[in-house]
């Protein structure tokens, strides 16, 4: 992939409007064209809610409790610190049609991983060490252009939500905590991974090839491993046994945060085979079919589904 990052400067307030306006990726309100339609339909309905607004003020104490150590520890991803990540950081920005967003490099993360917390006025992308270290310039641009999808989709107050009532509920309330989880966690849980499939849409769009994006993906199982020694779809087959054999997984799924792995490669796969990446993405339409809105809706959610 070659990508070209022109204007590294942070976008003004007036020249995002315009761009969020102008944006082939966005719908007249903001929302992603790529977004999956369940978190589309949940994230419309709650933003119209009165509640919007005091969450916002409320989680906003919340991180500053539970990320301070990174804030304050993390190094901060510009042109001066690992200016390579910033590149990639910048092109995933402008792709996705958002302000710059912060972003730091952080030892006190799992090996390889990244997350995005904040609200959506104030979103800070973390990258762990592992990551800029051994993943290629590409791999990074989906990673990056994933946490960038949760930003441009809108998704920071409510998986911040996600992490109060599945985590911090359940360890300082004791029952209640547990019973909070248990009654509002899990149908936000389920909303949380289908958000997850909308910002690896937002990835593939960042990187713009489809095999570099399961490399990424593969990477946070295989980490240190190194994902070249693994067969991607030898890969999928084995899960897809293993499935037909440990039935209590499916269970278990309902209380993650995130579709398991094998599963984000396949819904990736086949938006990577729709009318509407190649819409998205302005790339040159291949012989042979393509999966229309419906039939990608309906296929990809019956791979998320526990």
């Amino acid at each position: 992939m070659t990508v070209s990052y022109l204007d590294q400067r942070p976008l003004g307030f007036q020249e995002y409007i315009d761009r969020q306006t102008q944006s082939r990726l966005s719908a007249p309100d903001g929302t992603p064209l790529y977004a999956h339609p369940v978190d589309e339909w949940i994230l419309r309905s709650l933003n119209a809610a009165p509640v919007k607004a005091v969450l916002d003020k409320s989680l906003d104490t919340f991180i500053s409790l539970q990320l301070g150590q990174y804030l304050s520890t993390g190094i901060f991803i510009d042109q001066k610190s690992f200016p390579d990540l910033f590149e990639v950081l910048s092109h995933c920005s402008r792709t996705l049609g958002i302000p710059i967003p912060h972003a730091l490099a952080s030892s006190s993360l799992v090996l390889f991983n990244a997350f995005t917390a904040g609200t959506e006025e104030y979103s800070f992308i973390f990258i762990a060490d592992g990551l800029c270290k051994f993943f290629s310039r590409d791999e990074a641009a989906f990673v990056i252009g994933h946490e960038c999808g949760h930003i441009a989709s809108k998704h920071m107050v409510y998986h911040t939500l996600v992490s109060v009532l599945t985590d911090t509920a359940s360890r300082y309330l004791g029952g209640l905590g547990r019973i909070l989880s248990t009654t509002a966690g899990i149908p936000l849980l389920a909303w949380s991974r289908r958000s997850e499939i909308t910002a690896d849409r937002a990835g593939l769009l960042c990187c713009g090839d489809l095999a570099v994006a399961e490399r990424a993906l593969l990477g946070l199982v295989a980490g240190l491993a190194g994902v070249d020694r693994v067969d991607v779809d030898d890969y999928l087959r084995r899960y897809r046994d293993m499935q037909d054999f440990h039935s209590i997984s499916t269970w278990q799924q309902l209380f993650a945060t995130h579709p398991l792995i094998p599963k984000r490669i396949e819904a990736l796969r086949l938006f990577a085979r729709s009318e509407l990446y190649f819409d998205l993405s302005g790339k040159p339409r291949p012989d042979g079919p393509l999966l229309n809105r419906e039939d990608l809706n309906r296929r990809v959610n019956q791979i998320v589904k526990p």
